[in-house]
């Protein structure tokens, strides 16, 4: 876990809003700060703040994130004063949009070049720096609750913040294990000037989509406006929205909802999407009805019948560095089916499910055992059967069913991973299948 004194934070658009939020936030426990943000003034106006209030260290940099040269000079001048970046926030953002069939391609690029390739860009300079300091660091992306709802009028604005999600749970992956940490943050409405900051540079910005100036477009855009400033004005303190993001960084969150009122429009969301595949297919319980595949293993002498539409696949490397299963069959999305024999000189008893605990970890976080009780196969074999439960990849909420068998010799550990939604009592059937000739 990162200790927050005396560490370096790196934050894009740090001049308002919660990049400002999150600057008064870091500078409370002592942090040195690199602010970057096109606006001078404000920038310096912040600077001049925090080193008053809290005696921060701070550096300003006037970078358009939207340049990769610039981010680049950006990581470079950051470790050139400090040395090191403990904590990057990819917090530089733009909102507007409109109709798809208006918008120009400026409106695209402006929207996506700040908000999508500001947040590549961050990643691209800085992640390798900090894979190579070896110390504990965290990226921050901050995205927004249209990351995972969109709607009318709106775009390019959730297209950016959709593939902020997508980017972020992909570098948790590539980050897992490693000294990297990774959070993506999706604030609901937060007391900012986006709206407002929207609209005086996008006039800056030629080749940009604006309202027909008449007189019905004018009285439109206006009542929209302030709306949207009504809004805004009651939304979360930025201040309110680094507190979070600070637990969430301790915590090594990945998703952060910053408000928790917009969870049942997204449920209703996935729901939908759900209800309406089934309305498509037989559904999910259907999986796994294709036919029976026999897996037979000559030394140690043992068989299993498994479900016929799992893929045998070679084991990962990087999973099994020291074990070969004898088999991986996996069936994507689902589960995977995982049989490891090796020779052993005891039984092992109880030591077997902490040990497959210890295996997953290489590729899960909050592991926690279940149970691990004694059973008898319908042969009479003795094994020991455990349930472990994990989040896969700091991801995917998962359970894992593990049957462990010493015979002749040999230990074998028949293990079925399965994603949460997929998981059922009837999955022990597969591996209660295993007979011994």
């Amino acid at each position: 876990m990162i200790k927050f004194k005396g560490k370096v934070v790196v934050i894009t658009g740090g001049a308002s809003g919660i990049g400002r939020g999150l600057a008064f936030g870091f500078a409370k426990r002592g942090i040195k700060l690199v602010l970057a943000d096109i606006d001078k003034e404000n920038l310096d106006k912040v600077a001049k703040e925090l080193k008053e209030e809290f005696g921060t260290e701070v550096m300003t940099q006037i970078t358009d994130v939207s340049d990769p040269e610039q981010v680049e000079h950006l990581a470079e001048v950051s470790y050139e004063r400090f040395g090191s970046v403990n904590i990057l926030c990819n917090n530089a953002g733009v909102g507007g949009g409109g109709p798809l069939r208006f918008l120009t391609q400026e409106n695209w690029d402006w929207t996506l070049g700040v908000n999508l390739f500001g947040v590549i860009y961050g990643i691209k300079s800085f992640l390798n720096r900090m894979f190579e300091s070896k110390v504990p660091c965290h990226i921050v992306n901050i995205s927004s609750t249209s990351g995972f709802l969109s709607g009318a009028n709106t775009q390019p604005y959730p297209a950016s913040k959709f593939a902020v999600v997508a980017i972020s749970e992909s570098l948790a992956l590539e980050c897992f294990n490693t000294n990297v940490s990774v959070s993506v943050v999706c604030p609901g409405n937060v007391n900012t000037n986006i709206a407002e900051n929207a609209r005086i540079l996008s006039q800056t910005k030629p080749g940009i989509w604006q309202p027909s100036p008449t007189p019905e477009m004018i009285k439109k855009s206006e009542l929209l406006r302030e709306n949207a400033e009504k809004i805004l004005a009651l939304g979360m303190d930025p201040e309110k929205i680094a507190e979070i993001v600070i637990k969430a960084i301790k915590k090594k969150i990945l998703h952060v909802l910053t408000h928790p009122e917009y969870l049942p429009l997204i449920k209703s969301r996935f729901e939908l999407i759900y209800d309406n595949t089934l309305k498509l297919h037989k559904g999910i319980e259907e999986k796994g009805k294709n036919g029976l595949k026999i897996f037979k293993n000559d030394t140690p002498a043992f068989s299993l019948t498994y479900p016929a539409d799992l893929i045998e696949l070679n084991p990962n490397p990087f999973i099994f560095p020291d074990i070969k299963p004898v088999l991986v069959a996996s069936r994507i999305p689902g589960f995977d089916l995982l049989i490891i024999a090796f020779p052993s000189s005891k039984p092992q008893k109880e030591e077997v499910v902490q040990n497959t605990a210890k295996i997953l970890r290489n590729s899960a976080t909050k592991v926690k055992i279940i149970s691990n009780e004694p059973i008898t196969l319908s042969d009479g074999t003795p094994a020991y059967e455990s349930v472990i439960e994990y989040i896969s990849a700091g991801i995917y909420k998962s359970k894992s069913i593990l049957l462990s068998v010493f015979k002749d010799g040999y230990r074998i550990n028949s293990i079925i991973l399965a994603n949460a939604s997929y998981y059922n009592e009837n999955l022990r059937d597969i591996l209660h299948t295993i007979k011994f000739n």
